[in-house]
């Protein structure tokens, strides 16, 4: 992942970097992706997604928590999934992943995270309707489970120049970050080739 190092030090990115550094190692050393050899969801997705996410969340003012959550949901999205086609489900596989994985290695399990995880794949309207069900979010989940899902979105290039109908994102941040994504994923394409 040497095209980080470059964008990292971007001045847009400093606030973020140390954040970013730990959640990618962390991704790196001990998530387990079941499609390794994917073509469209592998670490280097995930790596996007969270540098996004985190730049949306910092954007948006949130808390370290609130951060934790989109770097915890960023690096467990994809790492359940069956193939690279639509896959519905693997969402949910992923957040049982993310949820078994805390109470194995004594991590603090976040109940904002496991919603992120689990209905990143789906509509926003049963997202959004499960994560008001729950009692114990507030509207704040709201918020970080749009963040992620922009985040998500704008990473979408990667499937073609026409993948990404910004008219769906949620966030005026986001709208802000389609130039950069598209930069991001050419930094990305760069390294890897």
């Amino acid at each position: 992942m040497m095209f980080l190092a470059n964008v990292l030090n971007d001045p847009a990115c400093q606030p973020i970097k140390k954040v970013y550094e730990r959640w990618f190692t962390f991704m790196e050393e001990t998530i387990e992706f079941w499609l390794p050899n994917s073509v469209w969801h592998t670490k280097t997705h995930c790596a996007r997604v969270l540098l996004l996410a985190l730049l949306i969340g910092h954007q948006k003012g949130q808390s370290e928590e609130e951060m934790d959550a989109l770097g915890m949901a960023a690096v467990f999205h994809d790492s359940r999934r069956l193939d690279d086609g639509i896959d519905k489900g693997h969402g949910g596989r992923a957040a049982e992943y993310y949820k078994d994985y805390c109470c194995a290695h004594d991590l603090p399990y976040d109940e904002k995270t496991y919603y992120i995880t689990y209905y990143h794949d789906q509509d926003d309207s049963l997202g959004l309707s499960e994560i008001a069900k729950s009692p114990s979010l507030s509207e704040r989940a709201v918020l970080v489970y749009q963040i992620f899902k922009d985040a998500d979105a704008l990473d979408r290039f990667r499937l073609g120049s026409d993948a990404l109908n910004v008219n769906f994102l949620r966030t005026k941040e986001a709208h802000g970050l389609v130039d950069f994504a598209k930069y991001l994923l050419q930094k990305s394409r760069e390294t890897n080739s």
